[in-house]
């Protein structure tokens, strides 16, 4: 993955919003056990892309520390929270 072009996007609050959303649908956070091998296996594999999505946001780098990987996650995440609570 380009970090440049991920870089672009999480340094904008539309960016952050997608990417968010994204995270969402992909489950991050949720870990459960269905009981059910094969919808065990898809959620797993939509965890994963999450969990590498995240990985490769913490990697952005700056010389701006408000524009490195790990800022730009938690403003992603606060701004996510006050969304959830505007709804």
């Amino acid at each position: 993955m380009d970090t440049d072009n991920l870089a672009n996007i999480m340094r904008t609050e539309s960016g952050r919003q997608f990417v968010a959303e994204v995270l969402a649908l992909c489950g991050e956070g949720c870990h459960t056990v269905s009981g059910n091998p094969i919808m065990d296996a898809y959620s797993n594999g939509r965890r994963a892309i999450a969990d590498d999505l995240l990985h490769q946001i913490r990697l952005i780098e700056s010389a701006n520390e408000l524009e490195a990987g790990l800022t730009l996650e938690y403003i992603m995440r606060e701004e996510h929270a006050r969304r959830l609570k505007e709804e």
